[in-house]
């Protein structure tokens, strides 16, 4: 944990987010032995590739500090978890479909006073309850599905003039051309590709904004998502 926490600092985050975040990444690490939350643990690139790169749309400004935000597949809490530590200020939903990832959580949030709302589902499922839909200043998505896809399962959540912020990689603008049609029908307007993250991880965001209304029948079922993308 000291070492990630160096390294945090070493990266510029300040003193408290970062030993609330080594805390944190100290749990996911040990809750690896028992079941996959993620292949990256070395305190250098799990400073560098999961805690740096999901704060750094925040850092540049377009996550607000009081922002209503939603993590969609969040995984082992990225990028929600750092968001939250990050933005106290911000309400942070973690959404998932698998019980166990949303219990580690839960339970790891729970004992060290980050304050979040952790739900356990299927995106496309709750994406129509009034409880979520176009309910959400941001939503965010990492490592979950190509951006054609993607954008079905997550624009739903994002309210009128909110953001959706897709974390990818390399291929970023490759997945942005090819999700064009999708963001027109989903009523999102591409807003920005930024660099995310420390330079040698090649990390990029791909930032939308709703500027339209999206249409009541998406989003549809994740098997018709998958087999047929807008």
């Amino acid at each position: 944990m000291q070492e990630l926490y160096e390294n945090l600092l070493r990266l510029g985050i300040a003193e408290d987010p970062a030993a609330k975040m080594a805390q944190y990444g100290q749990k996911v690490a040990e809750a690896n032995a028992h079941f996959n939350l993620t292949r990256i643990l070395g305190p250098a690139e799990m400073a560098e590739s999961h805690f740096v790169d999901s704060i750094d749309a925040a850092r540049k400004g377009y996550i607000p500090a009081d922002a209503h935000i939603i993590d969609i597949g969040t995984g082992a809490g990225f990028p929600g978890v750092p968001l939250a530590i990050f933005l106290p200020e911000a309400k942070v939903t973690l959404l998932d479909s698998s019980e166990k990832k949303t219990e580690f959580i839960r339970e790891t949030c729970t004992a060290l006073g980050i304050p979040v709302q952790v739900v356990c589902g299927r995106s496309e499922e709750l994406a129509r309850g009034e409880d979520f839909f176009q309910v959400f200043d941001i939503a965010v998505a990492r490592a979950v599905a190509r951006l054609n896809i993607l954008l079905e399962l997550c624009a739903p959540y994002v309210r009128m003039g909110g953001r959706f912020l897709a974390y990818k990689g390399a291929s970023a603008e490759e997945e942005v051309a090819e999700a064009a049609s999708a963001a027109k029908r989903l009523g999102m307007e591409l807003e920005a590709v930024v660099a995310a993250g420390p330079a040698s991880t090649a990390h990029k965001i791909a930032v939308y904004r709703r500027v339209g209304e999206t249409p009541p029948a998406f989003p549809r079922k994740y098997a018709k998502i998958k087999k047929a993308p807008l």
